[in-house]
């Protein structure tokens, strides 16, 4: 469809190209006429692609020459009758009518599936037809007409259309090139309620976990950057209340960090000015660099304009597709006469627009996050609009009249006809008129007052909730009353079931704390034991019930987040628990277990273990924090944010961290992989996610004899923004060596926290390889790089001589992005070994003569020994 859309548009576009080049030049002047005019048609068919696999769909295209005078998007004067005939190639007809033809410009599109091979005919016939609309025109006749054009169909098939190009496997930044469609699935924004959907506890207070359904999220601890929001940590000397004091971060009740955004790559947040967690100013950083971009006096108006939501809306009508640039940044106030007003910036530049839309209705996700139900409640809409949801009671007390309204804010500015940029950023509209609202339907089966719970399902339905399940062991309750209104297109309105629960047993408070559409329930939970029902949203009936494994210091404070079908628990008790939420089956506990699956402090906390908070789901993880509402200073030690597998319940990474807030989930964030928080323990924004690396490669510049061993060496270095802050820099001149997904968590708290060398660091594996000079892979070997970023390896050499090409490749892990280099190297034929001389071979008369003579000669000298001998005995 959506080539088909692409297509359409182009013609669209050429279409009105010529329209403007030539205007209506086949029609006589538009004055007022006796007799009425005959004005002549032209027709035209087009088809493509032509010549076509069988089997593969075409995209028809029919139109009459021009649109149908003063035809435009606002009214229905528009082209009719036209007939499209295909004869296929064994002389079989098929037939497609429209009697009318919706779009202004009298072009019709059809999709068309041949499965045959050989010719098609298509023959476009437009009826013509007698202009019946006011004006210049009205009751001329425009003259029918008819076009043919041939399809031819083959047995081979054409290369199919390109959908998208792979997900990125390399370091990657906004913005996304228009082409990389598929990226959509691990890019995200975060743009806080009621986009990021929120958790709710019966055991109260604010700031619970939310979820983000779009996206990726990080699966280690590596961190991108850290930015300081105010001075934090140890303040120093001995001039303090308490030896080693802190710096105040706002826990109680001044917040830091609070409502940041996410859009196009950037976060926005407020800085606290002095005590207080806001009125500084509104900052914009790179969420990948954390490179500041912009800051605005947020209080330049004389009024604190703090945005609370970013709006992404997307525009779709016959001349614009696609999110209306660059996006808002939406501030809400208070004006007197004017009710609740929404400003914006330009997230792109800071500036102010002029946007000012007052009096919008109640219900804004702004407020309180605990378990409630009002008047109103916001959810956001299919193509980003922002819709509220009002019951208001026309009525009177004892005579009520129940109508429930949907307010569009699409309807306001930014869609229905608000094309231009002086509609986008509206000016002053005033947001209570009627037409600001889809629809307004009576409910007259309502008696009584009736509110609407916080948790709706878009298009699905919504639940009205009068009295109490159950108010606690210091009131007596008389029960509640339940109805499930549909929100279904052609049904919107219709009551589908009411239902009466009875106070819970025990005198226990109990309130609905999840509505879960995925599995069909809805959840409440009893503050005192903690126990869970469930109920379904079909009917109303009970389905299950079930209750913690331990519930202590839980029911003091404890968050509950729905996702993924589940509902996931955890609190003061340091346990996150999983359960079913279509039957209430505990699927797994985190925090109670061995190593890899424990909170378990010591004597470190007054609880034996360290409280755990449902922070953020995203990506098929749960992120938990820790933090208490207010914490002696100094804090205990050990606090850590934490990611768990939410499948599975395994610890995928820990860091030391204290966790934003009273209870964290308000202040954190993750978006385009990458999760943000505020580190309460130095004051410094963190970004964890995927970052970038660099390997070099070595070998030696002289020749090496064939044969021979040779050290091939390298590093492989962490390039992410952070570590060239100041800090890092100096700490690491030669650069911040990469660290193993096993020891990322203890070497990011070595580098950014100040904390102790890590005695069990590993480094990442590299995979070094070479071309031979006769152009052959050899894989060398691997190595493992160590706490510098070095690694190496001995290798003894071919005997083949020539040039090598040698590569080191890190293929990359849950922490980096892969890198890779190149370097060269040559081998020399290894020198011939100096020959030994052979001897002579004897002959034989060698062997046999010189032996004899030598025997000879000896037996005479003997001879003559003797003579001489008896010559001396003869002498007197």
């Amino acid at each position: 469809m959506k080539n088909a859309k692409d297509n359409t548009a182009i013609m669209i576009a050429l279409f009105l190209t010529l329209t403007i080049a030539f205007p209506l030049v086949a029609l006589p002047a538009a004055n007022a006429h006796s007799p009425q005019w005959n004005i002549p048609s032209f027709a035209y068919v087009e088809v493509a692609p032509s010549p076509v696999g069988v089997g593969q769909t075409v995209q028809i295209y029919l139109w009459v020459d021009i649109p149908m005078p003063n035809a435009a998007v606002t009214n229905d004067i528009r082209r009719h009758g036209y007939t499209l005939t295909i004869t296929k190639p064994d002389g079989t007809v098929e037939t497609q009518t429209w009697a009318v033809i919706s779009d202004s410009t009298g072009i019709q599109f059809y999709k068309y599936t041949p499965d045959q091979v050989g010719n098609y005919t298509l023959k476009f016939n437009y009826a013509g037809q007698t202009y019946t609309w006011s004006g210049d025109y009205n009751n001329d006749t425009f003259a029918a007409a008819t076009a043919t054009t041939t399809l031819t169909v083959q047995q081979e098939q054409l290369p199919n259309p390109i959908t998208g190009y792979p997900l990125p496997t390399e370091y990657w930044t906004r913005p996304i090139e228009g082409q990389n469609t598929n990226w959509y699935a691990i890019s995200s924004n975060w743009l806080n309620g009621p986009y990021i959907r929120s958790g709710a506890t019966s055991t109260g207070g604010a700031g619970f976990g939310r979820f983000q359904s779009d996206g990726s999220a990080p699966n280690s601890a590596h961190v991108m950057w850290t930015k300081s929001i105010q001075y934090g940590g140890v303040v120093g000397g001995n001039d303090t209340a308490v030896s080693g004091e802190t710096y105040y971060m706002g826990g109680s009740y001044n917040v830091r960090f609070s409502s940041a955004i996410v859009m196009q790559g950037n976060l926005f947040y407020q800085e606290p000015y002095g005590n207080s967690g806001g009125g500084g100013d509104l900052v914009a950083v790179d969420l990948q660099t954390g490179q500041e971009l912009w800051r605005v006096n947020a209080s330049a108006t004389g009024v604190s304009l703090v945005p609370s939501f970013g709006y992404l809306y997307s525009l779709e009508t016959p001349n614009q597709h696609g999110v209306l640039p660059n996006g808002l940044l939406i501030a809400t106030t208070t004006v007197t006469g004017q009710g609740t007003v929404w400003r914006a910036y330009d997230p792109r530049t800071g500036v102010l627009t002029t946007m000012n839309i007052t009096n919008v209705p109640a219900g804004t996700a702004t407020g309180t996050l605990a378990p409630s139900a009002g008047s109103a409640a916001s959810i956001a809409g299919p193509q980003g609009e922002y819709l509220i949801y009002t019951l208001t009671n026309l009525g009177t007390t004892s005579s009520v009249k129940y109508y429930l309204s949907q307010w569009n804010s699409s309807d306001v500015f930014g869609g229905s006809g608000a094309m231009g940029v002086g509609i986008w950023y509206s000016g002053t509209v005033n947001a209570s008129l009627p037409s600001c609202y889809d629809w307004n339907i009576s409910i007259p089966t309502l008696s009584g007052q009736w509110s609407i719970f916080r948790d709706v399902i878009f298009n699905n339905v919504m639940l009205l909730t009068q009295g109490s399940l159950g108010t606690g062991p210091r009131t007596n309750g008389l029960g509640a009353n339940v109805t499930a209104i549909s929100l279904k297109p052609g049904a919107i309105g219709q009551v589908l079931w009411t239902k009466y629960y009875s106070p819970a047993p025990n005198n226990v408070t109990r309130q609905i704390i999840a509505v879960d559409a995925q599995a069909g329930t809805f959840v409440t939970e009893d503050k005192e034991t903690l126990m869970l029902t469930g109920f379904s949203l079909t009917d109303g009936s009970q389905l299950w019930s079930s209750g913690p494994v331990k519930a202590e210091w839980d029911t003091v404070r404890r968050d509950t987040l729905a996702a993924y079908g589940n509902l996931y628990c955890a609190g003061f008790d340091g346990i996150l628990y999983c359960y079913d939420d279509t039957n209430g089956t505990l699927l797994w506990t985190y925090g109670n277990g061995g190593e890899g699956n424990s909170t378990y402090a010591g004597l470190e906390t007054a609880y034996g273990h360290y409280p755990i908070f449902v922070d953020v789901i995203a990506d098929g993880k749960v992120y938990l924090g820790t933090t208490e509402h207010s914490p002696n200073s100094p804090w205990y030690k050990g606090s850590q944010y934490r990611c768990i597998d939410a499948y599975t319940g395994k610890e995928v990474w820990t860091m030391m961290g204290w966790g934003t807030g009273m209870y964290v989930g308000t202040s954190d964030i993750v978006a385009d992989g990458f999760f943000v928080y505020l580190n309460c323990y130095d004051m410094q924004i963190y970004s964890v996610g995927k970052g970038p690396s660099a390997t070099t490669v070595q070998a030696p510049l002289t020749a090496i004899t064939a044969g021979n061993n040779v050290v091939i060496q390298g590093t492989v270095m962490d390039i992410s923004a952070g570590t060239t802050q100041n800090e890092q820099a100096a700490d690491f001149p030669n650069g911040v060596p990469c660290a193993s997904d096993a020891s990322m968590g203890d070497w990011m708290e070595y580098v950014y926290m100040q904390k102790p060398l890590p005695t069990n660091f590993t480094g990442v594996e590299v995979s070094i390889d070479a071309i031979d000079p006769n152009g052959n892979y050899i894989h060398i070997g691997n190595a493992t790089s160590d706490a510098n970023g070095l690694f190496h390896y001995t290798w003894t050499t071919p005997d083949i001589p020539g040039d090598y090409a040698v590569t080191a490749t890190f293929v990359g892990t849950n922490g980096y992005w892969p890198s890779n280099a190149e370097t060269a190297m040559n081998v020399q034929e290894a020198p011939s070994a100096t020959a030994v001389p052979t001897p002579t071979p004897q002959s034989v008369a060698d062997m046999y003569f010189v032996p004899s003579v030598i025997g000879i000669i000896v037996a005479i000298a003997i001879v003559g020994a003797l003579l001489a001998i008896l010559l001396l005995r003869k002498r007197p």
